[in-house]
């Protein structure tokens, strides 16, 4: 959509009445139908918000929306040059997004809307939150890194983990319309920076780690940490934050935040206010219990690995925090469709061996895939990733030193982007000790699944790292069809039609 509106066409809006603290340059008001934050998407009726730009290209594009005939311009500082009627705000980002949502009449007001930020897990933890209220009987929505769902349409492609303010409200404001009364949101550190969260109410908050990444964009981890904190100010009075206890970076902030706000910690240590307990742990699922002061639940997931026992003790924990019943959670995390590219299991019954595809690309997660699949593998673990391009580079070696958990580790092109995959490839193997490299390099990353696959042995486990979900791989300017899960059915396929004579694998 070029330009946002909300409501009838013939409906206008009153500058004035959404943001009462704006000041004024030749006018008293500003009255409009739209709001665009590009310049070629200006022209009557529409209120011009420049989100981004040197200076240099602000002006021009300033003029340039004059010259469309704007209704007015809202910005953070005068422009005595431009005769257009002048809202003026301390803060546009801010200002832009309280005004978006004032516009779809602050819909979250009516939508209960529970926030997830943190380096891992997140879509993970969205997806469980969805289908407890699902098993609730409650209309939910999702808004996140694979798709946007209003609960009740079928779900669109996401563009963004976090939706822009302005798109933001829409999808909110079409809960609403569609009678949905939950939703949960990844929040990522971007989205944050850019406050595209302004005028949202968040019921509940949840962090699951913080760990190194996109420092490429917030140039320090002080400063990555600093905006994942910027999501309790989002937060309704007294609404209940839950976070992962065994992480050292919130850990060692958590008196701040119970200062300010009501706070569970959940782990596997005894500190924490809710203690997972693990029964039973499979390549098939896991069967855990979490304890706390006023609660007990034995819970059981269809996906392997102690991170997602992590993942569902805190989704479950902040669903007993809202008040939902037992059964709910544990139905809903019992009958969880898992999100795709998430510890997703490619391996067929006829197959040896096992196979998953993950989202995994920081240092952390290929850390914890790792040492949760460890103990459940009779055999190798076999290990295929890289890294994006244009992004944090001093997480690279850090991925690989993660990977030597791993027995047979492959490197291979993510996302190169503009970069050249043989500088990213030299970025990782930095971080290998003398006395270990790859056991196989391939830029094609197709070839390198297929190299992995075709190792695989009866007892090992393969793991496709990096890309999870996405259907598409950046080279340069350039985006090719990609499919991880695809690409890797195709190379077991081969392998089996290859050693047709291995003993089949017994399932978990």
């Amino acid at each position: 959509m070029s330009a946002f509106r909300f409501g009838p066409a013939s409906s206008w809006h009153s500058l004035r009445q959404l943001i009462p603290s704006a000041s004024y340059v030749n006018c008293g008001n500003i009255s409009f139908r739209e709001v665009a934050t590009h310049a070629e998407h200006c022209g009557p009726g529409v209120l011009f918000v420049p989100l981004a730009g040197s200076l240099h290209l602000q002006a021009e594009f300033l003029k340039s929306a004059a010259q469309r005939g704007v209704s007015g311009i809202l910005t953070d500082f005068p422009l005595p040059d431009l005769p257009v009627p002048q809202g003026i705000v301390r803060d546009v980002r801010h200002a832009h997004g309280w005004l978006v949502h004032g516009m779809a009449q602050y819909p979250s007001k009516q939508l209960e809307t529970v926030g997830v930020t943190g380096t891992n897990g997140k879509t993970t933890i969205t997806w469980m939150l969805r289908s407890i209220w699902k098993a609730a009987g409650i209309q939910a929505g999702l808004l996140g890194t694979i798709e946007y769902d209003d609960g009740v349409l079928p779900p669109s492609s996401a563009t963004l983990t976090t939706p822009a303010a302005a798109t933001l409200a829409e999808w909110m404001q079409r809960m609403v319309r569609q009678g949905t009364s939950r939703l949960a949101m990844e929040v990522s550190s971007h989205a944050l920076q850019q406050q595209r969260l302004a005028g949202v109410a968040l019921a509940a908050a949840v962090f699951t780690n913080v760990t190194q990444d996109h420092l490429d964009y917030h140039g320090t981890f002080e400063a990555y940490l600093a905006a994942k904190l910027r999501l309790l100010d989002y937060l309704k009075p007294g609404a209940p934050v839950v976070l992962n206890g065994d992480d050292p970076t919130l850990r060692g902030i958590l008196t701040d935040i119970q200062e300010n706000y009501p706070c569970r910690t959940v782990g596997f240590t005894p500190e924490n206010d809710v203690r997972i307990h693990v029964k039973e742990l499979r390549l098939n699922g896991s069967t855990f219990e979490i304890h706390a002061a006023d609660f007990s639940l034995l819970l059981e997931i269809p996906v392997p690995g102690a991170h997602n026992l992590m993942n569902a003790a805190l989704a479950a924990t902040l669903a007993c925090e809202l008040g939902l019943s037992s059964a709910a959670i544990q139905q809903g995390l019992r009958w969880l469709a898992p999100p795709p590219g998430r510890m997703q299991r490619v391996s067929r019954e006829e197959c040896p061996f096992d196979c998953f595809v993950d989202y995994a690309h920081t240092p952390d997660a290929i850390r914890q895939v790792l040492s949760s699949l460890r103990p459940l593998v009779t055999g190798r673990l076999i290990c295929v990733f890289g890294a994006g391009g244009g992004r944090d580079r001093e997480k690279r070696p850090e991925m690989a030193r993660a990977a030597l958990l791993a027995d047979l580790i492959v490197l291979t092109s993510d996302n190169s982007r503009n970069e050249p995959t043989e500088q990213i490839l030299r970025d990782i193997t930095a971080g290998f000790p003398a006395s270990r490299t790859p056991d196989r390099i391939a830029q094609d990353r197709a070839e390198a699944i297929d190299w992995a696959i075709q190792q695989a042995q009866p007892g090992d486990c393969v793991l496709i790292l990096g890309k999870g979900h996405e259907t598409g791989q950046q080279i340069g300017l350039e985006t090719i069809e990609f499919n991880d899960v695809q690409q890797t059915q195709a190379s077991i396929d081969r392998h089996n039609s290859l050693h047709s004579c291995l003993p089949k694998r017994i399932s978990a």
